[in-house]
């Protein structure tokens, strides 16, 4: 395959080869979860975008990574070729490719860079970990199961019933 179609990802100077694609599982369980929050933000400030979608984390553009999802509420941080800033809201679906990444490497990334709010879902095991930032620290996670409902933190009113997502 040609360098030119592989997707990767930088963080603190390290690539990260982000093949083989996805499974259909684990695009099902994207697709679901985007779909909450699409139908939610419809006609509000904040939007969500599904991976692919590029999120540079720094002003010198050395921190490159692609959330399977990405919610952003200031627009003036979506450009034509992505997020440049932190987001508030980002999901990781964990791929056996992935996991480790995605829960060491990443939840790091993601607190020290101020995300807001940080969702892993574990497709194999149907239980989602939600970290929230408060006082610039992720508070110990939340940790729900396939048959809970998970409240949104930056949407007090936004609750998504896992039942619907990992079925």
């Amino acid at each position: 395959m040609k360098s030119e179609f592989k997707r990767w990802e930088r963080i603190d100077g390290v690539i990260y080869d982000m093949t083989p694609p996805p499974s259909s599982q684990h695009q099902a369980i994207v697709e679901s979860l985007y779909g909450e929050f699409y139908t939610y933000l419809k006609g509000k400030q904040c939007k969500a975008y599904p991976a692919p979608f590029g999120v540079w984390l720094d002003d010198a553009n050395d921190i490159y990574v692609e959330p399977d999802i990405t919610i952003v509420c200031d627009h003036s941080k979506i450009h034509t070729k992505g997020c440049i800033g932190v987001p508030d809201l980002v999901v990781e679906d964990l791929s056996p490719s992935t996991a480790l990444k995605d829960k060491r490497v990443k939840l790091k990334l993601y607190r020290l860079s101020g995300v807001l709010e940080y969702w892993i879902v574990d497709p194999f095991n149907q239980i989602m970990e939600v970290y929230r930032l408060s006082e610039n620290v992720f508070t110990e996670p939340q940790v729900y199961g396939k048959d809970e409902t998970v409240t949104v933190g930056i949407f007090e009113d936004l609750e998504i019933n896992l039942y619907d997502i990992f079925e």
